[in-house]
């Protein structure tokens, strides 16, 4: 296989039209039937870079599919939007219902074998037809809402919190403290390093925390390390776990649920019921977050601070948000980031790998308290108490509004449809590799 098959293929692409719908889904899964037969033949003989070429082509084909006839596929995909599935079941639907509109799920089977320098780039095609999606008001209202719903597994998590105020999720626990549930992060190998499986303890633990009503202030803090570096010792949160994501271990799923899912409830709460298409006040379930910083916050860990009503800091540790020096977009800091630094200060961390030191004057920009070690304890109940003494239905109004001024929903919705594109694209590029290589293999 050659450039000149790759160019002969891209030539011809199935045109949607919105009036022949029928007719464009058979074209579309006439399309890549073809593709599919070549499929074992052609990745023998290709390589990593005209995979990804290819892979590429045939992104934008579905992606033009979704831009227009999208509504239509969600639709019938959700029951008329009567029935609000999470991704995972959504994107699984696909295949059935509009074969050819995402890939095969060998395909991604096969990719998610693989490094990332040796995928195919599958997962390219995921990001563009997302994309289109939460670009349509009527659908990425819907699924942002179906996101925040709480997952199937958390009623019976619940139950055990309230009976026993104690949580064993794995990577990370949950237990009661008053009126406090304390959520603790829990992969002491790699920093408290995000990946699929710690994130969606932390997503299970947020619900349960909202959804119990002796719960008036959830707390985020890291739990005792055992990496030499910092043994016996707390730390907050390292971000994406980089190793994993070299090695192809983090599906490109996992960036846009961490924030659909967990971020997005702890910055909104849990979906309230009523209409997604409006903008009508939002009636969802809500409580103040406290944030306490060990070690440092990086990446992701960072991300948090900006969804927490609340930070604090123990002296000597630091925040930065290292991702563009990695190759892809941290998540919605380029959103959120310039409300509290501005945007040059946040260009200097997202651009050039700045990091603060959370008790210098830019720090505190992001820090509320910064306390000794020993005094982080004392600090957590201190700041809890004054919530609670004050009443935090006022502290949820007040964040609410904030959230008006700040990030209303549909600014939301535009910024994932920007994200979830640009992120697949980065994800199978180059960039990433060879910053990975230079700045954290040669590191680790």
């Amino acid at each position: 296989m050659d450039t000149a098959i790759l160019q002969e293929r891209a030539a011809t692409p199935p045109a949607p039209c919105a009036e022949s719908y029928a007719q464009d889904k058979q074209r579309l899964a006439r399309w890549f039937e073809h593709g599919l037969a070549r499929f074992e033949l052609d990745m023998a003989r290709s390589t990593p870079e005209l995979r990804r070429a290819w892979r590429a082509g045939d992104a934008q084909v579905r992606a033009d599919f979704a831009a227009t006839h999208g509504e239509r596929v969600y639709r019938e995909l959700t029951d008329d939007f009567r029935r609000m599935p999470r991704l995972d079941a959504l994107l699984a639907a696909v295949p059935d219902s509009v074969p050819g509109l995402l890939p095969a799920p060998g395909q991604l089977a096969a990719d998610a074998k693989l490094e990332l320098k040796d995928k195919y780039g599958f997962e390219l095609s995921l990001g563009l037809v997302l994309a289109q999606w939460l670009a349509i008001p009527s659908v990425g209202r819907h699924l942002m809402a179906s996101m925040r719903q709480a997952r199937p597994e958390s009623a019976a998590a619940l139950a055990q919190f309230q009976s026993t105020g104690e949580l064993d999720l794995g990577l990370v626990a949950l237990h009661r403290h008053g009126h406090q549930a304390h959520l603790l992060l829990n992969n002491p190998d790699c920093l408290n390093a995000e990946d699929e499986v710690l994130v969606d303890a932390m997503e299970i633990a947020v619900d349960v925390a909202l959804l119990d009503p002796q719960v008036q202030v959830g707390v985020l803090r890291g739990g005792v390390m055992q990496h030499p570096k910092y043994r016996g010792r707390r730390v907050f949160c390292s971000g994406v776990d980089l190793t994993k994501l070299y090695r192809g271990q983090l599906p490109y799923r996992f960036y846009v649920e961490r924030e659909l899912g967990l971020v997005s409830k702890l910055w909104r709460g849990l979906w309230g019921g009523g209409d997604p298409f409006t903008d009508a006040p939002d009636r969802g379930v809500e409580k103040p977050w406290i944030a306490a910083v060990e070690g440092h916050a990086i990446g992701g860990g960072c991300q948090l601070l900006l969804v927490c009503d609340h930070a604090i800091a123990e002296s000597g540790a630091f925040v930065s948000i290292p991702a563009r020096a990695e190759g892809f977009i941290p998540g919605l800091a380029n959103l959120r980031l310039p409300q509290y630094l501005g945007r040059r200060l946040a260009n200097r961390l997202i651009y050039r790998n700045a990091r603060l030191d959370v008790a210098s004057a830019e720090g505190r920009l992001l820090i509320d308290e910064v306390v000794a070690r020993d005094d982080m304890d004392a600090a957590i109940d201190r700041a809890a108490d004054d919530m609670m003494a004050m009443g935090t239905h006022g502290i949820v109004s007040n964040r609410k509004a904030f959230r008006q001024a700040v990030e209303p929903i549909e600014q939301f919705r535009l910024y994932m449809a920007t994200f979830c594109r640009e992120q697949a694209q980065c994800m199978y590029g180059k960039e990433i590799l060879d910053n990975l290589e230079q700045f954290w293999l040669r590191r680790a």
